[in-house]
């Protein structure tokens, strides 16, 4: 047990359990994370972020008490995101954008306020970490009373100043209030005037755009009356389409239509697009097709292209030791067809890999061959080896190249394709590259193209075939032969199974294209196979084989009934994991990038989840 009270003990606590430098690369990853949303519905704003610092921590838990019995609770702010917004109105459209983006712990913290009292306006929240970014923290969990959370602040441009004074000023003070204004209560009063115009000035700043939006809208200024009304940044230099404007011209009731549409259905749209390039024909298009619905407009939008903007990359100049990180590996047999000989089997399976090698370098090596062949390249940076024996029925890829928009990264992608001694071909694959310790790294899970190419011209095996179709199981010889894949010693792979969760009368299966009513099931299992069906088994439960697969698992039919079990394979020596019905709708982002995209958030949620815990499986070391 901790002892609250002492600070070196806590001190030499801190800096022994925390590694603040994977600290540092999860704030930068939130950090990207909120600047990407904002930035692609063209918000206006500025980020500032920290991790607190070992003295900084050890303070705050000796003097909030963190984790005693008078204070059982746990410092939630270790890492903090200051978002300062220009215009009033933003924090309630950011609040709502940020609560649906992460997982919120309990409710947002704002000041309240009385009749005759003046406060600086912000809003606080807390989050949980995203778990696709706080994996990449592989130091044991500290023992510290500190929870695995982030918090959020939102206030106005207006306001930002006056925070960093009130901070130091008051809040780290350590007299009361009335003692920091005693015999000055005239000083106190001034300093209510000055926040007072503080909040008049966020609010009215507000007002006059909106004023200037109507007066552009009454001397048929198109482009500025939706500059100065929607207040987002936007390519200036691409003006309104002239149909448009003419259209706005003839009919300034249609131009009225857009200028009563609010700033929060523009913002509301935009976010359903991947970083769109804005203009204000989007801005038209956008609105027309949600609210307007004016067929002129229409007409004039559809050829209109939405182009998307370049994506942001941090970039962190600086020299730091390498980590090593696996981002795919396979090891399973081709298949074999008895109307092929194994030689041309081979010669087919090198060539795919051989041809991905040389269109992903032609640029680097132009006189790379085009024919299968033994080969080393070198050229500073990149590196190429194949080694292909035919007569002995063996090849080996291996490839270094730099990442030219990560400095300090290198990737290598192995592929080895030998014969066993049954005389069939084993495929052996490999992706992982070197980063540097502490750099932010988005893609922690990279499939090469080759893989899913070999399996559609050649096949890949884990004692059946795998593929990106989710496989229907119907008749209880299927749900037997399944049974003996899941319990198959030599199974390389995880299987997932979903079940049914009702029986839909009087259909046909050809009424479906996937076979299947997939709203009958817990998630989408054609979505899920397309994904992570070269690397996993993915099947489906038709509703009458419940009982069966419960009385097999020993599971009662209603846990059963709409469920999904992973069976990992043997040499984990793991349990098979279950996922109920009613644990798959609760489950929600704890990171949504899909909120403003549909409403099934559940299904997706899920599955996005199903998704990264057998990408984990494959890319653990």
């Amino acid at each position: 047990m901790i002892n609250l009270d002492d600070k070196d003990i806590i001190d030499e606590r801190i800096i022994e359990e925390i590694d603040f430098e994977k600290l540092n690369e999860l704030c930068q990853h939130l950090t990207d994370a909120v600047c990407n949303i904002f930035n692609s519905c063209g918000l206006y704003y500025r980020i500032f972020t920290r991790v607190k610092s070992p003295e900084s921590i050890a303070n705050k838990i000796i003097n909030g008490h963190y984790g005693s019995k008078e204070n059982p609770k746990k410092l939630q702010d270790l890492i903090g995101l200051r978002v300062v917004l220009y215009y009033y109105d933003d924090l309630s459209i950011c609040r709502d954008i940020v609560e649906k983006t992460f997982q919120m712990i309990d409710t947002w913290s704002r000041n309240s306020f009385n009749i005759n009292e003046f406060k600086a306006t912000k809003i606080n929240g807390v989050f949980r970490f995203p778990a696709e970014y706080f994996k990449l923290y592989t130091k044991p969990l500290w023992t510290l009373p500190i929870d695995t959370t982030f918090e959020i602040q939102f206030r106005t441009v207006f306001f930002e100043g006056w925070h960093e004074i009130e901070h130091d000023m008051r809040y780290k003070s350590l007299a009361s209030d009335d003692q920091f204004w005693q015999n000055s209560e005239e000083l106190s009063r001034i300093l209510n005037c000055i926040l007072a115009n503080l909040e008049l000035s966020d609010w009215s700043l507000v007002q006059l755009f909106e004023q200037l939006a109507y007066n552009h809208y009454k001397n048929k200024n198109w482009e500025l009356m939706l500059k100065s009304h929607f207040r987002i940044k936007m390519d200036d230099s691409e003006t309104l389409s002239p149909q448009i404007v003419t259209l706005f011209n003839k009919n300034k009731d249609i131009a009225k239509e857009f200028y009563k549409c609010t700033r929060q259905d523009l913002i509301w749209e935009l976010l359903k697009l991947e970083n769109p390039h804005i203009t204000y024909d989007l801005i038209v298009r956008l609105l027309n097709e949600r609210i307007v619905h004016n067929p002129e407009i229409t007409e004039i939008c559809d050829d209109m292209l939405i182009i998307h903007a370049g994506e942001h990359n941090f970039q962190k100049h600086t020299l730091a030791p390498l980590e090593t990180s696996t981002l795919f590996q396979l090891d399973v047999p081709l298949m074999h067809r008895e109307t092929r000989s194994i030689e041309s089997e081979f010669n087919a399976a090198c060539s795919i890999i051989f041809k991905w090698v040389r269109y992903k370098f032609t640029s680097i090596f132009p006189d790379f061959p085009s024919e299968l062949c033994t080969l080393t390249m070198d050229s500073p940076g990149y590196k190429i080896d194949i080694d292909c024996r035919t007569q002995e029925l063996s090849f080996d890829m291996k490839m270094m190249y730099i990442d030219s928009r990560s400095p300090g990264t290198i990737w290598y992608i192995e592929a080895h394709i030998k014969s066993t001694e049954q005389s069939n071909l084993v495929l052996t694959q490999k992706t992982y590259r070197n980063t540097p310790y502490g750099v932010a790294q988005r893609e922690t899970f990279n499939k090469p193209s080759f893989i899913s190419d070999l399996s559609i011209k050649i096949g890949l095996m884990d004692i059946n075939r795998l593929g990106n179709k989710a496989k229907f199981i119907r008749t209880k010889e299927e749900l037997s032969e399944f049974f003996a894949l899941v319990d198959n010693p030599a199974r390389k792979l995880p299987v997932i199974l979903l079940t049914q969760h009702n029986l839909v009368e009087n259909t046909e299966i050809s009424d479906y294209k996937d076979g299947y009513d997939m709203n009958t099931f817990p998630i989408n299992g054609t979505r899920l196979a397309k994904v992570v069906g070269l690397y996993s088994h993915v099947y489906m439960l038709d509703y009458t084989l419940v009982p069966l697969f419960a009385d097999r698992q020993k599971y009662s039919v209603a846990a059963a009934a709409g469920c999904i079990q992973i069976f990992w394979k043997t040499s984990d020596h793991k349990e098979p994991e279950l996922f109920t019905k009613d644990m798959i709708q609760a489950t929600q982002f704890d990171f949504n990038r899909f909120a403003f995209h549909d409403q099934n958030v559940n299904e997706k949620a899920f599955r996005h989840k199903l998704v990264q815990i057998i990408k984990d499986d494959n890319t653990r070391n």
